[in-house]
């Protein structure tokens, strides 16, 4: 029997990499710089702001200050962080599932709290999660299953009855450090150096509606 379904946030529930592509290419024309290509972006989301900048500014960012950098971005991604963002097709479908089914449902993501509730409550006004775990709250980034295990708590979840969805392979890490089923969202902002077949997740999910065929409430 299921106990918990965890979900990551961007690159999993939602689909944010216009939103950032955006942000970071403000943020470079601010700075008299040439734009990032969307796919370089996208495939980045997922590791978070400082990535981005890290990726975007290159060499530029040595003569900057990171810090400043991505100050800058998050405010600007603050912005604009409802403008083109979107559920991955599917993604109310499933939640619709996991509720009819009885079962709990979950956020636990590294992006700042600040930006995850604001999206959060805007998208899933609706279908409102068990939690929201953010660094913020649980202490510590992924891959450390902090959030996770907090998760577990919240809910009263048996961690080995729990699935987490992911599109990172420290996604993946973590709910293996959580003792929990992993699910990787092959959908997601994978780095292009990277495949999920090898981040030895339990199972792959090719599109939110294929994660249903691994949990067992949900099997038609």
């Amino acid at each position: 029997m299921t106990d918990l379904i965890s979900f990551d946030l961007d690159g999993t529930l939602l689909d944010t990499a216009k939103d950032f592509h955006f942000a970071i290419n403000k943020l470079k024309s601010h700075y008299g710089l040439p734009p990032s290509e969307y796919e370089d972006i996208k495939s980045r989301v997922s590791e978070g702001a400082l990535s981005l900048i890290r990726f975007a500014f290159e060499s530029q960012a040595k003569e900057k200050s990171l810090e400043l950098l991505n100050k800058e971005l998050l405010e600007l991604y603050d912005s604009c962080c409802l403008i083109n963002t979107t559920p991955f097709e599917g993604i109310h479908d499933l939640l619709e599932q996991i509720s009819s089914a009885g079962l709990k449902w979950g956020i636990v993501t590294n992006k700042p709290e600040v930006y995850s509730k604001k999206i959060v409550n805007h998208f899933f006004r609706d279908q409102k999660p068990n939690f929201l775990i953010t660094p913020e709250i649980s202490g510590e980034r992924k891959p450390s299953p902090k959030g996770l295990i907090k998760a577990c708590q919240i809910t009263g979840s048996r961690p080995n009855a729990s699935f987490y969805v992911g599109d990172h392979l420290i996604d993946i890490e973590a709910g293996k450090k959580a003792n929990m089923i992993t699910i990787a969202a092959a959908y997601g902002y994978i780095p292009k150096d990277q495949s999920p077949k090898k981040w030895n997740a339990e199972y792959i999910a090719k599109s939110p509606k294929e994660i249903k065929n691994f949990i067992p409430e949900l099997k038609n």
